[in-house]
């Protein structure tokens, strides 16, 4: 997951496991730094041009019709930091020229799955816990512990 602030929303994109899968989507937490009531949308997938097309600020999926649109500046720039997030530090299996990931992971006894965190980057989480995690410096847990409470990934679920 990554995630930005812009006043008091909170917007990111997210990839990670749910019922056999890996979905994406891109999300905004309206209203996250303030007083009032947050508002949690998502996107279908990865598609920003679509809108806001799910409400999880229940916690159960609600879809929005018409979808809600997503401000234009805001898509060059989730578009721009979901290309180079996933750049930085992930591949996907079925990627061409993965073969070097792909032997790292084997000789670490790693399984391959649909998302994964590139090889040099995996000194960077903490194994503590079963799933792995890394939290840049500054990140607010509260963002995290919100979306947990309510997105359709596993991780975080009891």
């Amino acid at each position: 997951m990554i995630c930005i602030e812009a006043g008091r929303d909170v917007y990111g994109w997210w990839v990670g496991h749910s019922e056999g899968a890996y979905p994406p989507a891109f999300f905004k937490l309206e209203n996250f730094f303030s007083a009032q009531m947050t508002s949690f949308f998502m996107t279908e997938g990865s598609d920003l041009y679509g809108g806001w097309t799910i409400d999880y600020s229940t916690g159960k999926p609600k879809r929005i019709d018409p979808p809600l649109p997503v401000e234009e500046e805001m898509c060059h720039l989730l578009e721009r930091l979901q290309g180079e997030f996933s750049a930085e530090w992930l591949f996907f299996d079925g990627d061409e020229g993965i073969e070097d990931e792909v032997e790292t992971y084997r000789h670490q006894d790693l399984p391959v799955l649909g998302v994964n965190i590139k090889s040099r980057k995996l000194n960077k989480l903490d194994k503590s816990d079963v799933v792995w995690t890394y939290r840049s410096k500054n990140f607010d847990q509260d963002i995290l512990d919100y979306l947990m409470q309510k997105w359709p990934l596993e991780y975080g679920k009891e």
